[in-house]
């Protein structure tokens, strides 16, 4: 794709509400760019303490020497933690308080300051203008932030940045640990789009499924592992993928199409982690593993266990659903709250899941057309494992076969509070499967009666 025609898309998917400048040097234009957005006023410059460097030269004191002369501005630093920056209650309150008066906001950093300048720009009314420093996340090119809420992740409507500056000399430059979580980020095209239509076909998500949403990201994907390209030309995919990926996120008004339960499991870890003042790694490296297991489940649940061979009566809310949600929660957060957040967001999920059997019906009923269609989406663990591994991640993962890898899946515990994702119960599957096929030890297992009981890789969409 051409930067003309990057900028065109943009410009059609947020109905003109951002531009994309894109390229080598790109970002020498942000002078101009500010005094078109904002003539007069002060400039405030969103950052965090990482360091950004583009030839030798500090990105941010760069960004600055190129206001024109006249232009007033200061520097608005994120607070961070132990877990670098995160986007909780106090952060995002400090950052909006520091930035009030603000004629025009430029965040200068990787995926979460650009999320933080979203929310920090809306707050205080003013255009933003976001400089990405990595190709780490697709969430530079849409109107969504990521954000904690009571110690939960939740992805939140902010605002599209007034205009996206992907200088190429700067992203080339950028860590090589954020530009492979970036491809991480991207490989979950192998199996979320399977898991949002499958919410979408049974009316947990309230939208329908839109090839629109996916099938440009999807074109772009496999050259992030052709081994044949040089790496120039597989960052400038990597680029792309994500710039697209996140316009059409914000033209969906969801995550969903490229995010299903390989980010939840990215959003569970981190939540643990912060829960219990643990590392964890960044979030497109969390995901592109999941996004292996995930494509796991999909063809373990469908060629293996054979899901849509089950009917409606097989499914069903699990009982004693609020008591495990909050005894998964309790090691990690003694004091409850963190469970009872999770809660909420599950007890949505069981109050739509009674109010949805007609759909259900109907799905089952057409059975053997999303089967072919599932297969489509849900893609061959092979692909983001191969792609990863042109990239130099996760090596003992790929070396591994997926479905054993699942099969014993060393997230234990944490894979069973996926809190979007609703049980359902297994009654007769297990007499269904076909003679001779092994059964399937998943990761979750309900307590009582010792009855196994397995997710639905897509039940709903949440984040």
């Amino acid at each position: 794709m051409t930067t003309a025609s990057l900028a065109e898309l943009s410009l059609a998917s947020s109905q003109g509400a951002m531009r994309v400048l894109s390229g080598e040097g790109a970002v020498r234009g942000i002078g101009a760019l500010v005094d078109e957005l904002a003539p007069t006023g002060e400039i405030v410059l969103l950052t965090d303490s990482a360091a950004k460097v583009v030839d030798t030269v500090d990105l941010l004191e760069l960004v600055r020497a190129l206001l024109h002369e006249g232009r007033s501005s200061r520097t608005v630093e994120a607070l961070e933690s132990d877990h670098g920056v995160t986007l909780d209650e106090a952060t995002v309150a400090r950052a909006s308080a520091d930035a009030a008066g603000a004629a025009v906001v430029i965040a200068v950093g990787s995926g979460t300051v650009s999320d933080l300048g979203k929310v920090v720009a809306a707050a205080v009314a003013a255009p933003l203008i976001s400089v990405q420093t990595a190709a780490s996340v697709n969430g530079f090119a849409d109107p969504l932030s990521v954000l904690v809420q009571n110690g939960a992740k939740r992805t939140v409507p902010s605002m599209w940045p007034a205009a996206l500056v992907i200088d190429s000399d700067v992203v080339a430059e950028a860590p090589v640990e954020l530009t492979r979580a970036g491809v991480g980020d991207a490989v979950a095209i192998w199996s979320a789009p399977a898991d949002w239509y499958l919410a979408c076909a049974i009316g947990m998500d309230p939208g329908e499924y839109d090839d629109r949403f996916v099938d440009p990201v999807r074109e772009i994907a496999p050259r992030l592992a052709d081994a044949s390209a040089t790496e120039a030309e597989r960052l400038a995919a990597l680029v792309e993928v994500l710039t697209v990926g996140g316009l059409v996120i914000g033209d969906a008004g969801t995550t969903a199409p490229l995010s299903g339960v390989e980010h939840l499991v990215s959003h569970v870890l981190d939540m643990s982690a912060m829960a219990t003042h643990a590392r964890h790694d960044l979030h497109g490296a969390q995901v592109g593993v999941a996004s292996i297991l995930a494509a796991s489940l999909w063809d373990v649940a469908l060629h293996e266990e054979h899901l849509l061979d089950l009917g409606p009566d097989d499914l069903s809310a699990p009982t004693g659903l609020r008591e495990r949600v909050l005894e998964t929660w309790s090691p990690v957060d003694p004091s409850g709250a963190l469970g009872e957040e999770c809660w909420r967001a599950v007890e949505k999920k069981i109050d739509r899941w009674a109010s949805v059997g007609d759909r259900v019906e109907a799905f089952f009923a057409g059975r053997e057309g999303h089967l072919a269609t599932l297969e489509q989406l849900a893609g061959d663990p092979a692909h983001p494992a191969a792609a990863l591994r042109l990239w130099g991640g996760a090596p003992d993962l790929l070396r591994a076969d997926p479905g054993r890898v699942l099969r014993a899946c060393p997230m234990g515990a944490r894979c069973a509070s996926l809190h979007a994702r609703p049980a359902v119960a297994r009654r007769r599957l297990r007499a269904r499967r076909p003679v001779g096929r092994p059964a399937v030890r998943p990761c979750v297992r309900a307590r009582g009666r010792g009855r196994r009981r397995a997710l639905i890789p897509a039940v709903n969409q949440v984040v």
